[in-house]
């Protein structure tokens, strides 16, 4: 039984490495990245090639318009390289740049009855106490949101993987399959800078699409979180509560799909 894990990025030198040293203490056989289109002076995909967990970068000049066919097609390729070698117990694990996961239980994957592994997701915020700390230093904020969503991050490779859909993260599981409900993982991606925020909140109204204009559109200006309340209305909570068990978790939002 072995541990691929593979991932998507863009311009994400400012974390990626932090990222792959994360995950790398699970991903035993390696980690295959795919870089869409960096343009930050080549410095996502030198890092990632200097990482020694990564056995794979996929680089693409090619900046593909549509973004919604973009999320899917780059998880798609980066998915089957890893799938090439892999046998049937071993495991997919897939994660973004900008996610670390806590306190999971390696031992999960030995159960062979276990064929998929959601974790609780949770944004960072950024707050008034913390709002100087640049995109370099991201890792000093404390705040995170209440709510989280169980996502599936850990795939057996025996189950039909695969991304299609428009603007796909999640890979869907067959209807009767056994998963696990396990770790903790924090997503940065709200939580990085200000400056970074307002490029995030430019991104999803002007280019990505319809799907989110409106919602990130209306973000706009609030990056710092002066009410100390999520993007969902909740009350924001540290990450070291969320971590002993003092707070978080009241709150979820499903990501988990079964199709049949």
């Amino acid at each position: 039984m072995a541990v691929r894990g593979i991932t998507k990025v863009r311009n994400e030198a400012h974390i990626i490495e932090d990222t792959l040293d994360n995950w790398a203490q699970w991903c035993d056989a390696g980690i295959h990245v795919y870089c869409d289109d960096c343009t930050d002076r080549g410095s996502t995909a030198t890092i990632c090639k200097g990482h020694d967990a990564v056995v794979e970068v996929i680089e693409s000049d090619l900046y593909d318009t549509d973004r919604e066919r973009a999320e899917w097609f780059h998880r798609r390729q980066v998915l089957h390289s890893a799938l090439r070698f892999c046998n049937d117990d071993d495991w997919i694990v897939y994660f973004d740049g900008d996610e670390h996961l806590e306190q999971f239980d390696a031992g999960l994957l030995n159960d062979p009855e276990t064929k998929a592994i959601a974790c609780e997701s949770y944004d960072t915020y950024i707050t008034p106490e913390d709002e100087e700390h640049s995109l370099w230093h991201y890792d000093k904020r404390e705040w995170v949101s209440q709510e989280y969503e169980f996502s599936p991050y850990f795939y057996r490779a025996s189950l039909p993987l695969d991304f299609w859909k428009p603007d796909q993260r999640n890979m869907d599981l067959p209807k009767g399959v056994g998963f696990a409900l396990h770790g903790k993982v924090r997503h940065w991606g709200k939580g990085l800078s200000v400056e970074h925020w307002d490029q995030k909140c430019d991104y999803y109204a002007e280019i990505f699409g319809p799907k989110y204009a409106a919602k990130w559109a209306s973000r706009r200006g609030n990056a710092v979180k002066e009410d100390m309340k999520s993007d969902f209305g909740f009350p924001l909570v540290k990450w070291e509560d969320v971590l002993s068990g003092k707070a978080g978790g009241e709150h979820c939002r499903n990501r988990m799909k079964l199709v049949r």
